[in-house]
C-alpha cells in the first residue's frame, strides 16, 4: 500500500497541464449535432402548422354554429325561469295549504306591505330576465326574492311558542 505525502501530491498536481486537449478534433460532431436539431425542429413546425390551421378552422365553426345555430337556447333559458317561477308557486301554494289557506289580506299592514315590495321585485327581476335570460346574476336574485317571500310566509304562520 503505497501512501503519497502531500508534499509528493502537491507536486504531481503542479505537473499536470493546465489546459485539457481532447485527442481528437470535436467540432464536427457538434456541428452535426446542432443541424440536426434545426432539421427536427423545422420538420415539427412543418407538422404541426397544417393541425394549427385545422384546429383554427374548427373553433371558428363551432363558435359561428353556437352563436348562430340553435335559437332554441333562449327558450330553455325562458323555460328555465318559467319552470322556476312554478316552482316557486307550487311552493308557495304547498305552504299556504299546510297552514289552512290563511288568507293574506287579514296579515298586519306592514307584512301585507311586505309580501308586496317582495312580489314587487320577483315581477321586475322576472321582466329583467325577458330582456337578459342568460344573467345568472339575476336568475340567483330572483331565486333569492321567491325564498325570501317564502321564509316570511313561513315565519308569519307558524305557531309561535311562548316562552315561561
Amino acid at each position: 500500500m503505497m501512501t503519497m505525502s502531500d508534499e509528493q501530491l502537491q507536486h504531481r498536481v503542479a505537473q499536470l497541464n493546465k489546459e485539457i486537449s481532447p485527442s481528437r478534433d470535436l467540432w464536427q460532431g457538434i456541428e452535426k449535432a446542432i443541424h440536426q436539431q434545426d432539421e427536427q425542429s423545422s420538420s415539427v413546425k412543418k407538422a404541426v402548422v397544417p393541425m394549427a390551421w385545422a384546429a383554427s378552422v374548427v373553433a371558428a365553426v363551432l363558435l359561428t354554429w353556437m352563436n348562430l345555430g340553435p335559437a332554441n337556447n333562449g327558450n330553455q333559458e325562458l323555460g328555465l325561469i318559467a319552470a322556476i317561477n312554478q316552482d316557486f308557486n307550487a311552493q308557495k301554494q304547498l305552504m299556504l295549504t299546510s297552514f289552512g289557506t290563511p288568507d293574506l289580506t287579514q296579515l298586519p299592514a306592514d307584512m301585507q306591505a311586505e309580501l308586496a315590495k317582495l312580489a314587487k321585485a320577483r315581477t321586475s327581476i322576472a321582466a329583467a330576465l325577458e330582456n337578459d335570460e342568460n344573467n345568472t346574476d339575476l336568475i340567483e336574485l330572483l331565486q333569492w326574492t321567491q325564498q325570501q317571500e317564502l321564509d316570511l310566509i313561513k315565519r308569519l304562520y307558524t305557531p309561535q311558542w311562548q316562552t315561561i
